[in-house]
């Protein structure tokens, strides 16, 4: 199969800009140096598998379903500049063909985020060592936020202290619930203390549904991956 070129790559992180590694104003140099082998592979494959060797295999034995699909179904990992930031930009084909793409930013770029204790184990590795955020088609879709992207509910909502409404009939307060992922559009994924260490809240028109974290996030992933 021929590798896609950048205006169809471009096509699938819509609002970034994307500068391919080699174009960059210094280089591969950019890069964080556990993805300079990455960026020397000439072949799709072996990048692809350089930048799956990074990941930690806790989060990986999570998302079963995920980490099947990216070994099956995943062509290319390319280093790159997301708006000027050092990004690992994932390709895979969906089942009728058309590319989709996850940017995993670098981990350099983390800063700790609220209830950072209530976060699971492997998914602070993950943000912490591995990427600082992987999303596809916006910054908060299809994956773990960027920590600097996480607001809770009540900050999305321009309430920082706090929605009355909400907080007066939900069991967990609007202040109390940090947004980790999402589907793009009403269902937000968060964290909160009030919750097991090893579970993420799915939160849905005002419906608080406490779900083991693998499970969730495996879902939200392959459902991105399959749609």
């Amino acid at each position: 199969m021929s590798q896609p070129d950048l205006a169809a790559i471009a096509e699938t992180v819509p609002g970034v800009r994307l500068t391919p590694v080699e174009a960059a104003p210094t280089g591969p140099r950019q890069l964080p140096p556990q993805w300079q082998p990455i960026a020397a592979a000439a072949d799709a494959g072996a990048r692809l598998a350089l930048a799956l060797d990074l990941w930690n295999p806790a989060l990986l034995d999570a998302l079963p379903r995920f980490a099947a699909g990216l070994r099956s179904r995943f062509v290319d990992a390319r280093p790159c500049l997301a708006d000027g930031e050092p990004a690992l930009l994932y390709l895979a084909r969906h089942p009728d063909g058309h590319l989709l793409s996850w940017l995993g930013r670098d981990p350099a770029g983390f800063v700790q985020p609220q209830f950072w204790q209530h976060f699971p184990e492997p998914l602070r590795v993950f943000l912490r060592e591995v990427h600082a955020g992987f999303t596809s088609g916006g910054h908060t879709a299809f994956g773990p936020v960027h920590p600097r992207h996480m607001q809770t509910i009540a900050e999305q909502a321009g309430e920082p202290d706090g929605l009355a409404d909400w907080d007066e009939e939900q069991d967990i307060a609007s202040t109390r619930l940090l947004l980790v992922a999402s589907n793009g559009g009403m269902v937000n994924y968060c964290v909160s203390p009030e919750l097991g260490a090893d579970e993420l809240a799915i939160v849905f028109e005002g419906d608080i549904d406490p779900t083991p974290y693998g499970e969730a996030l495996d879902r939200l992933l392959i459902r991105r991956l399959e749609r």
